[in-house]
């Protein structure tokens, strides 16, 4: 069974950014309630959310799988910064798309690929909405978190650069039977190029969190909020009794904390043994 966020929440690990020592019992809580917000509306929408540590795997997986309603976020140890920051970013591309679709509806062969029924001449045109879609789930992060669940500490996505496709360059990455790949620019290969597309697409997606757009996202949020809550299985451990948990190291046939789903003995935990 894959893991569930109770799961998640009741075996937190130490973390770079020491979210047990550095938040107080209350935000932690918050966090945690977040969490379970998430869970639900996810739910609600027919999604089924993956809490095992293994999102980086997982999301490969789902490519070659095609279309298949679930979500993997959690990707290594932090769970109040970078899991809840996954999770809102999730909400976000939830919402700029159709939440109750495979992936909200974006290919994915994407954003590093196009169906090949795209002419070469509109690969820039197709990526186009699907790279605003990124940039909005990146930069949206903080209004997003305080709107709906009253966070103020800083969250972190799951990725430390926006993952776009910008048509042009000369990277490729392999994607899936029935895309083609799209020669793109690549924040490592051509690094000045990809900052300065990404830092204007970024600009531009900062102006769509208006006021009234951050009404409409708790509004469709809590209505799948309610849906999904409705249909839980089992009861959750309150908030505030899952955030007195203290972190610890991870067991050694358990996930690696770094998400290669590969058993932690076997993995980080061997180099720390070295």
């Amino acid at each position: 069974m894959p893991a569930s966020v109770v799961d998640a929440v009741t075996t937190p690990y130490p973390c770079a950014c020491r979210c047990h020592e550095q938040l107080t019992i209350d935000e932690r809580a918050a966090g945690i309630a977040a969490l379970y917000r998430f869970d639900d509306a996810m739910r609600g929408w027919g999604q089924t959310v993956i809490w095992d540590l293994a999102a980086p795997a997982l999301w490969k997986l789902q490519q070659r799988l095609g279309e298949v309603t679930w979500v993997a976020v959690r990707d290594g140890g932090c769970i109040h910064s970078r899991l809840l920051g996954f999770c809102v970013h999730e909400t976000i591309h939830a919402l700029c798309g159709d939440p109750v679709l495979p992936n909200y509806g974006t290919p994915v062969g994407l954003p590093y690929g196009v169906p090949e029924s795209v002419p070469a001449i509109e690969e820039a045109a197709y990526l186009h909405p699907f790279n605003q879609h990124e940039a909005r789930a990146w930069v949206g992060l903080e209004a997003v978190a305080y709107r709906l669940f009253g966070i103020t500490w800083t969250l972190l996505p799951a990725r430390d650069v926006g993952t776009y496709g910008f048509a042009g360059g000369g990277a490729l990455v392999d994607v899936p039977p029935g895309y083609r790949r799209v020669p793109h620019y690549d924040h490592t290969q051509h690094t000045r190029r990809y900052l300065a597309l990404a830092h204007k697409l970024e600009d531009e997606a900062r102006g769509w969190f208006t006021p009234e757009k951050l009404d409409e996202i708790a509004a469709r949020f809590e209505a799948a909020e309610a849906i999904g809550r409705a249909q839980r299985t089992g009861e959750y451990p309150s908030p505030r009794e899952a955030a007195r948990i203290k972190p610890r190291k991870p067991g050694r046939n358990d996930l690696c904390i770094c998400g290669s789903m590969r058993k932690w003995k076997q993995c980080c935990g061997a180099q720390l043994a070295e």
